[in-house]
């Protein structure tokens, strides 16, 4: 045998040479693994995006079944304060209600 070749220092003078390709190397590898983490980041907010707006939904469908029954409600105390103002009618007292039965 003539000689021993050092394995890694023929390794260490070849990346020396190649620096170029070794760094678009380690830049392709950040960039795969940075697309790889914006992925999931942008997964987890669209998951929490719709998670939003199912909940908006919900709070609008509850918002109007609220207004309904206010309107229900209003209309009814309406009513009441007509007959009361421009009628003169009053409730009955207990003892004066009659109860009607079909025979």
């Amino acid at each position: 045998m003539t000689g021993r070749i050092n394995l890694a220092r023929e390794i260490g003078q070849d990346l020396l040479r190649h620096k170029l390709q070794l760094l678009l190397a380690l830049a392709t590898l950040v960039s795969a693994l940075l697309v790889i983490v914006i992925t999931q980041n942008t997964r987890e907010l669209t998951s929490e995006y719709n998670e939003l707006m199912a909940e908006q939904d919900r709070l609008d469908i509850e918002w109007r079944h609220l207004l309904l029954e206010q309107n229900t409600l209003m209309e009814h105390s309406r009513i009441e304060a007509l007959a009361r103002d421009k009628l003169g009618m009053k409730r009955p007292a207990p003892a004066q209600e009659k109860l009607v039965t079909q025979r």
